[in-house]
């Protein structure tokens, strides 16, 4: 993704058509294309030289338009400067995406101008724990979350030893140097164990972090956002018998977020949740979302803008878990929703909200190596929409461990586990669910086809309709952590390539992505040494 940031456009990178505009467009050689679009950078502008300033103020009045390669228009500010139209992003463009220039001529049709930005390569993968202690098995990390912050930034929070008991740390990427801070320790150092985080950003840019505290039998959830002055709040119910298990978090654009988690009521597992309020900046009463003596387990939580939460989890004893969900708007939470059907056996639910209001959930469904993915299109605030099972390749081929992700126009991407046959190891495979159309698309296989399975697709996409997943693979060189991009402009997936280094591990696995708002991206993951796991991240600016 390119990084030519302090550059403007310069006239013949735009003129790929003067003849198309008429006497409105300077007449200019028409220069080499690329891949069918001129070359730009990401910031600050993308400049349109015309022929005079009264053809720029008329085609300032007809409009000028940028887009994004999925047809989304790019926030920012058009200014007339003499016989130059300036477009000024509000934010860098994601790089190696096609963008277009939409410019509407009078006495001619649209005119669209394809622009691409550069692309660059990731940065070296970088040890972000401490090094202090990278001898030292108790100093063991995991377990790794990240989120991207205001301005280029991004948190990582995992779970590592302190040399007695585990602890959580986080570590912040700044944007202006491009170093990673030293690992700060959360919470307070009072005795017992820190566990299980997760992490989330507020439309602000602040950073929430949540994780289970445990002192001998008890546990209870704590949450702190990250910066001077935070302090540590307890957001589970105190008093009862057992503690919280996990914890997931989610955040709408807007500062407000919600936390669910798993603890039991009366004997039985239970869902809870709270919600952090930005105008009131404080959490609320934890607030229990389903229980019964069926048992309510592994919940997940998805958030939009405009204070727009949905809560999703497993009901029922073994070998007969349906997939419930709550939608939580304006405080308050709806009824519960079976999502699944009533014949089948679902587990392992997913969430994603896009910003428009269309919710999605997919899930694990069957038994065995009849297991299937299913996915699920609602339109907020009702339940009902279009579903489908992905089909596999062969009668035995069991799928598992679903992933989902939203892009700025509302078309769903879909990552999972699959094998092609009974006994077979797992593959990463890929479908993409345009808004428009009535079901996916067709899938594609993302990991290396010479390997001996892999697992736990993550699953993101850039704010130019861009996707990218990450996994782990075993192959000839042990466990490493690969990733593959979806080309938004090209509409395929593009070459898998290795993220970790078998020259420095032969076991890393448990990646985690995040994208920032100029669409960088950055990878985290868990590998040994040969003395504990570390925690090392690369960087695609």
């Amino acid at each position: 993704m390119s990084l030519r940031a302090s550059s403007c456009l310069v006239a013949a990178g735009l003129l790929v058509a003067a003849a198309a505009l008429g006497p409105m467009v300077r007449a200019a050689p028409k220069p080499a294309l690329r891949e069918g679009a001129r070359l730009i950078p990401r910031w600050p502008r993308v400049r349109l030289p015309l022929a005079s300033a009264a053809q720029a103020r008329r085609a300032m009045r007809a409009g000028v338009e940028l887009l994004n390669p999925v047809g989304v228009p790019v926030p920012g500010v058009l200014a007339l400067r003499g016989t130059h139209l300036d477009f000024e992003p509000a934010r860098p463009l994601a790089g190696c995406s096609v963008y277009t220039l939409l410019l509407r001529a009078e006495g001619h049709g649209p005119l669209r101008i394809r622009l691409r930005t550069g692309c660059s390569r990731w940065s070296p993968p970088l040890q972000i724990d401490q090094h202090a202690h990278a001898r030292q098995p108790q100093y063991a990390a995991g377990d790794v979350h990240l989120a991207a912050t205001a301005r280029g930034g991004v948190v990582a929070v995992w779970s590592q030893g302190d040399g007695r008991r585990s602890a959580v740390f986080s570590s912040r990427r700044l944007a202006d140097t491009g170093s990673w801070t030293p690992p700060r320790r959360l919470g307070r150092n009072a005795p017992g164990s820190d566990e299980l985080p997760a992490v989330a950003t507020l439309g602000t840019g602040q950073v929430l972090a949540a994780w289970v505290h445990v002192r001998r039998a008890s546990a209870m959830l704590l949450a702190q956002c990250l910066g001077n002055g935070c302090v540590p709040q307890r957001l589970d119910r105190a008093g009862l018998r057992r503690g919280p298990a996990s914890v997931r978090l989610a955040a709408d654009a807007e500062g407000d977020a919600v936390a669910v988690w798993e603890q039991p009521w009366q004997g039985h597992g239970a869902i809870w949740a709270a919600h952090w309020s930005a105008a009131r900046h404080r959490w609320s009463p934890a607030r229990l979302l389903a229980a019964g003596r069926r048992g309510s387990y592994a919940p997940v939580v998805a958030g939009a803008g405009d204070d727009r939460f949905a809560v999703a989890w497993e009901r029922g004893p073994v070998g007969h878990e349906s997939v419930r969900a709550r939608r939580w708007r304006r405080g308050r939470w709806s009824a519960p929703h079976r999502l699944s059907a009533h014949d089948v056996r679902a587990q392992q639910p997913r969430l994603a909200l896009d910003a428009r209001g269309d919710l999605a959930a997919a899930w694990v469904q069957g038994r065995g190596a009849a297991q299937r993915v299913a996915v699920r299109r609602m339109v907020w605030p009702h339940w009902t929409g279009s579903s489908f099972v992905l089909r596999a390749h062969a009668l035995h081929a069991a799928a598992a461990d679903p992933a989902l992700a939203f892009d700025a126009a509302g078309n769903l991407a879909l990552a999972w586990e699959q094998q092609r046959a009974r006994l077979r190891p797992f593959r990463i495979e890929a479908a993409r669910w345009p808004r428009a159309a009535q079901l996916p698309g067709s899938v594609q296989r993302l990991d290396q086809p010479d390997g001996r399975g892999a697992g736990h697709p993550v699953l993101v996409a850039d704010p130019a309709g861009n996707l990218l997943c990450a996994w782990y693979q075993l192959g000839a060189q042990g466990l490493q952590v690969w990733m593959a991009r979806f080309d938004a402009s090209s509409l395929h997936w593009q070459a898998a390539q290795r993220l970790s280094q078998p020259r420095q591990t032969v076991r890393a696995s448990l990646p985690a992505l995040s994208v920032d708002t100029a669409g960088s991206v950055t990878a985290a993951w868990q590998q040994y040494n040969n003395w504990r796991n570390i925690i090392v991240a690369r960087r695609l600016p």
